[in-house]
């Protein structure tokens, strides 16, 4: 037996030999421990953006041996054979990580909250909870949970952009490279909510109508005397009714199937969806069944699923099986950091367990699809995000990968598996192993994690030392272990 280590350069093009055919001379230039290989533009002057060659995710299916053209503009431009796009584009700088390497487009996270998404879960935070006003207004004699503070990014403020910028390094490093909900940064990871304030055209990207609640505050109380068999509430009229150019995306059926108030929610707006006057999302729908997921489908409703904040506060998620089966299209998300997942990844392992307790056959591609494409077609933000093709904007994960299946590799990978991420072209996130001038901006090392960040913190003005000492008492930037439980099988207990 002969013992190799790992990180020697023959043996790891043996192995990108024996597992994808890569030559052995293809990989001898490159450095001791990375995936890639960096090719310099030759004529500055005539420079024509980055080729990427990769294994490349496509809503087509997995590619190997592509390449992928980032322009200087921030969208995408050829996409196809490697050979054939670089010969098409001999100026251009080229990181040809063929056979090392995956690109997906980031993940698109359908629903967050920004804003609030620093804070940890509460001590009181249990699966006890039969609809949201409980937890929310301590209605029906529950204990309420508190609301964290709001963060909402100033120019002079350094401490709220060191923990605001906290926030969406952490969702970037799990893959998303688009947050849907109100709050975050400008510049950094890509915002999408309506523009409400002045300064909301330079801090979101694109618009949607990210509704919190479409009929009440306090629905339990609104709905109280209807569910004791009473007359139907008459809710007021839905707001802004000019924005049909904008996909709807509300808090719907918040609750256990149990509660009346979040079954009336259901049947209210699926009522609203028939309208086929805009692009419809229905986000949680905890209370949602079979005959509702009958409707969404006919009715092109995307369900947004959250299923860790979900069995957190209310010990049951959606009938996945019912959801699968009607061929609903589900986009996941992670709701917000006191009772969801940290990051898209984390959120994918979650959903990952309710499918395995319940024995739905989820599979990577299909988990991948409904963390990139469907969580743009959520949002109607498809022909922008979510996926990788020509004219559409370059935001991009590079994920280490050799001889694994590349959708499970871009599903799974940690902060070291992660090569580069970029938003609008731009590199937010750089390997070590790949040179600084691939980044936005001066690349820096943060304590206990991976990748580079490129250009974010010079941006606002913060050091390295200066993020720490801001963002110690926020939710970590690669440290999960305060999240809620994801735990399909919990019993449901009064708080």
């Amino acid at each position: 037996m002969i013992i190799v280590n790992k990180n020697n350069k023959l043996l790891k093009a043996l192995i990108l030999l024996l597992n994808t055919g890569v030559a052995i001379a293809d990989t001898q230039d490159r450095t001791d421990g990375s995936h890639c290989a960096y090719t310099p533009a030759a004529h500055t002057a005539e420079a024509t953006g980055l080729i990427v060659g990769a294994e490349v995710l496509l809503a087509q299916g997995s590619r190997a041996d592509q390449g992928v053209h980032i322009r200087f503009n921030g969208s995408l431009g050829l996409v196809g054979e490697f050979d054939a796009v670089r010969e098409a584009l001999p100026n251009a700088a080229v990181l040809d990580c063929r056979g090392g390497a995956v690109l997906s487009p980031g993940f698109v996270n359908a629903h967050e909250h920004p804003a609030y998404s620093h804070a940890f879960p509460d001590p009181n935070l249990n699966p006890g909870y039969v609809h949201r006003d409980e937890w929310r207004l301590g209605v029906n004699g529950k204990r309420p949970l508190p609301i964290p503070e709001r963060l909402d990014y100033e120019d002079d403020d350094p401490k709220t952009a060191a923990k605001l910028l906290a926030m969406e390094l952490r969702h970037l490093l799990g893959g998303a490279t688009t947050i849907a909900g109100p709050g975050g940064l400008p510049g950094v990871i890509r915002n999408i909510d309506r523009h409400r304030r002045p300064g909301d055209p330079e801090r979101y990207d694109a618009e949607a109508d990210v509704e919190v609640f479409p009929f009440s505050f306090r629905a339990v109380e609104d709905l109280r005397t209807e569910c004791a068999g009473g007359p139907a509430f008459q809710f007021p009229p839905p707001s802004d009714p000019d924005l049909a150019f904008m996909a709807y995306v509300p808090h719907v059926g918040e609750g256990r199937k149990a509660s009346c108030a979040a079954r009336a929610e259901v049947a209210r707006y699926l009522k609203r969806v028939q309208r086929r006057d805009r692009r419809y999302a229905l986000v949680h729908g905890v209370a949602t069944d079979r005959a509702d997921y009958a409707v969404m489908r006919e009715f092109d409703v995307t369900l947004v699923w959250s299923p860790r904040s979900n069995l957190a506060l209310y010990g049951e998620t959606v009938d996945l099986a019912s959801a699968v089966d009607s061929g609903v299209r589900i986009a996941l998300s992670t709701d917000w950091s006191p009772s969801g997942s940290f990051n898209m990844r984390e959120e994918l392992k979650c959903a990952r367990r309710v499918a395995a307790t319940t024995g739905v056959a989820l599979p990577a591609d299909r988990l991948w699809r409904m963390s990139t494409v469907n969580g743009a077609y959520a949002l109607g933000l498809e022909d922008r995000y979510g996926t990788i093709a020509p004219g559409l904007r370059a935001d991009l994960i590079l994920t280490a990968h050799v001889g694994e299946d590349p959708h499970n590799a871009v599903l799974n990978a940690t902060d070291d598996d992660l090569l580069a991420a970029w938003i609008d072209g731009q590199a937010l996130l750089l390997s070590e192993a790949l040179p600084e001038s691939l980044g936005a901006g001066p690349c820096v090392a943060l304590d206990d994690m991976a990748p580079r960040v490129c250009g974010a913190l010079s941006r606002f003005g913060l050091s390295p030392a200066t993020f720490a000492k801001h963002v110690k008492d926020a939710v970590p930037l690669n440290d999960v272990s305060r999240q809620a439980p994801c735990n399909p099988q919990v019993e449901a207990v009064e708080p």
